[in-house]
């Protein structure tokens, strides 16, 4: 991509995605051929400290209905990730369809997704994710700080409680904060909750255990239900 830049700046190259979205390759220090895109920064010493966040774990990233096969193409043939199998999930518009693409050790996830109503573009917003090795904590600390945790349906946790055994108030505490369960077949396990929605971006904080890979794919009705319950009460001017 062509780009205008003014003497002092990195110069960062970068490319276009099918849906407009820039990727920028930086070298981050650890490679000479890309400049490190720390340079177009003030260095103000330590940092303050992150709420038990400890890297980005995966981005979502809701493509147009018409660019989604050609996305999921493109992150396979220019970035060279892997595309894992695609995934269809119930939402209240109909089946929104995910398919997410990493490389081999798991450090770069991106979750590419079409959501199941094309002509509306609102729909659907694009999520970062935290990893955090304590997302009860985390999850505190989010919301102690200001950031509205999104609520999720009391029901969820009766039929997690059918399902798992949990620890004496483990199951209360996820009650309380929002924190989705999952566990895969190997035995690990997926801890996670959501912000919610800022313009067009949420975040989530999420919790691997036991080498789970996974992105709640069982959980992602349910999240994007209680979303669709938060809009239309703000719609309805309940807040």
């Amino acid at each position: 991509l062509p780009r205008r830049r003014a003497p002092e700046d990195a110069p960062l190259d970068a490319v276009a995605a099918p849906d407009g979205t820039e990727l920028f390759f930086c070298g981050a220090g650890r490679d000479a051929r890309h400049s490190d895109w720390r340079a177009d920064f003030e260095d103000v010493g330590q940092p303050p400290a992150a709420p038990g966040v400890r890297r980005i774990d995966h981005l979502a990233l809701t493509q147009p209905w018409h660019h989604y096969d050609e996305a999921v193409l493109f992150h396979r043939s220019v970035l060279g990730l892997d595309a894992e199998d695609s995934v269809d999930v119930a939402d209240p518009y109909g089946l929104q369809r995910s398919r997410a693409v990493s490389n081999p050790d798991g450090t770069v996830r991106i979750a590419l997704t079409v959501g199941a109503a094309p002509t509306d573009d609102t729909v659907h917003a694009q999520h970062i994710a935290f990893a955090t090795d304590d997302v009860v904590a985390a999850a505190r600390r989010f919301r102690d700080a200001g950031a509205p945790l999104l609520p999720i349906p009391a029901n969820y946790y009766d039929d997690l409680a059918a399902r798992y055994e949990f620890a004496d108030g483990e199951l209360e505490t996820y009650r309380e904060l929002g924190i989705l369960y999952d566990r895969d077949e190997a035995g690990g396990s997926l801890r996670h909750c959501y912000t919610r929605t800022v313009g067009r971006v949420f975040f989530e904080l999420l919790q691997r255990d036991g080498g789970h890979r996974g992105y709640g794919a069982r959980n992602a009705p349910v999240r994007l239900a209680a979303q669709h319950a938060v809009r239309t009460a703000s719609a309805l001017g309940g807040g």
